[in-house]
């Protein structure tokens, strides 16, 4: 593992995703909390935002002796640096500030007994304006180091992969890999308190992190096809392949701790507790997990940032070696790749039918059923997704430039996380699991469900199209 610091660039980038991406997920868990008025959930949420204040002052710092190291290099922009760091001390600031109310809402908090409802929200806004100034920071951040942000959109096979892929993963990746540590927080904070809301919570950004790690792992494979068709000096194909290799590790954990901890909420709406066993096998995931992402977060760091490369790294000369490139060529061949693409259909097929059966409940039709009735075969429609980011990764690895160039993968791979994350709005609402048999669904599930809908009905026609437009 390479989580030790080599020098300034290397430690401002493992520290500066996480007040920015970090910040992103603690308002998440915290507009939750206030529309479901937990209490201590809103108070774990108020001590984040005030140690992401403090993890701004060592991210500033470590930029600031980035800034000084990058200096004499010819292929750094100073001029977006600059602009990069004068946004920088705006954003600290206002972090810091939203640091500063938050400690004073949560003493106030424990000498009332309660949270003011006017205080959490001056919170919330002082971190949505936060959020935005952090986003212009970070995107000025990218565009230093990342040359290949800087050619020219090619866009369609005539001209080569886009390197619009490479800018989405850049951005991408970051929310898996960071939202993850969030999540584990927030999950052992859960555990130790025995608080079901934060385990609730918890298990939510481990379901969606698992579902944006596909995303991310798609936008890598094209990212990489972008970077091998106009390959830039100081990129090797083989640190490509190494954290190639390493993000499909990361993608199988974090299928496995999204699964485990989406069935536990699905049976907690049944038994109304979660089980021990379970809990602390998805703590085991979660923690084996983080650090296998750790290693690929780092090589995919080394890609771009040659400042950052360790002395002691051990680097192959010959890209096929690695286990992508042999998993490539044996999906290759049609022995292999038509009993997956089987297995891609079925899945569809298990969503497909589980997200009709809902829609058509929710909306009325089959009133005669309690919605705890259909709730029951939601995990054949989970199973579906599981069995889809599977057998798609794999036909992807078989054909990445056809398929990424192809202009029905955009949608598809734009709705998939939006019809799957949605999904878990039918495992946490209390409304709409008290639908009894005859009685109409509340407004609001109806509105969710037809998102569901229509997003795999999009993802679905995306995959079908492929063969007819592929230009």
């Amino acid at each position: 593992m390479h989580l030790i610091p080599a020098n300034w660039s290397h430690f401002h980038l493992l520290v500066s995703v996480f007040p920015s991406v970090g910040l992103l997920f603690a308002v998440c868990f915290f507009a939750g909390a206030m529309v479901a008025d937990k209490a201590l959930m809103q108070r774990v949420c108020l001590f984040v935002f005030a140690g992401l204040a403090i993890l701004g002052i060592p991210t500033y710092l470590s930029g600031a002796g980035a800034m000084d190291a990058l200096a004499g290099r010819p292929d750094i922009p100073m001029e977006i640096a600059a602009l990069h760091e004068n946004w920088s001390w705006a954003a600290f600031a206002l972090l810091a500030i939203t640091g500063i109310v938050s400690l004073l809402v949560l003493r106030q908090s424990w000498r009332l007994e309660r949270l003011s409802n006017n205080s959490l929200h001056l919170v919330l806004g002082l971190a949505l304006m936060t959020l935005l100034l952090m986003a212009i920071v970070g995107e000025l951040g990218w565009e230093i180091a990342h040359r290949e942000l800087h050619l020219p959109p090619a866009g369609g096979v005539l001209g080569g992969t886009s390197h619009n892929w490479s800018h989405v993963h850049i951005i991408l990746n970051h929310f898996p890999t960071v939202g993850f540590v969030f999540a584990l927080i927030f999950f052992i904070a859960g555990l130790a308190t025995n608080n079901d809301a934060l385990k609730r919570g918890a298990i939510v950004a481990f379901v969606a992190c698992a579902v944006l790690g596909a995303t991310t792992y798609v936008t890598g494979a094209s990212a990489m096809w972008a970077l091998l068709e106009s390959p830039l000096e100081g990129i090797s194909p083989v640190r490509i392949n190494m954290h190639r290799d390493w993000a499909i590790l990361s993608l199988f954990g974090l299928a496995f701790t999204g699964g485990l901890g989406w069935f536990e909420l699905w049976r907690y709406r049944y038994l109304g507790r979660f089980s021990r066993l379970s809990l602390n096998l998805v703590l085991v995931f979660a923690i084996i997990t983080l650090l296998i992402m750790a290693e690929t977060g780092h090589l995919g760091g080394q890609v771009n940032h040659p400042e950052i490369h360790v002395a002691t790294d051990v680097i192959g000369t010959d890209p096929a070696a690695y286990w992508s490139p042999k998993i490539e060529l044996l999906i290759n061949t049609i022995i292999w790749f038509v009993p997956w693409q089987t297995v891609h259909f079925f899945g569809y097929t298990l969503v497909f039918a589980t997200v009709l059966a809902a829609t058509l409940r929710i909306l009325g039709v089959w009133k005669s059923l309690s919605f705890a009735a259909i709730h029951r075969i939601l995990p054949l429609g989970v199973f579906g997704v599981m069995m889809n980011i599977f057998s798609g990764m794999l036909m992807l690895m078989a054909d990445t430039f056809r398929y990424v160039n192809n202009y029905s993968f955009w949608p598809k791979m734009l709705f998939l996380p939006i019809g799957a994350i949605a999904v878990l709005y039918f495992s946490l609402s209390n409304r709409l699991w008290l639908v009894k048999a005859g009685e109409d669904a509340p407004m609001l599930a109806k509105w969710v469900v037809v998102l569901v809908f229509v997003s795999w009905t999009i993802v679905i026609m995306g995959g079908r199209l492929m063969p007819y437009l592929n230009f």
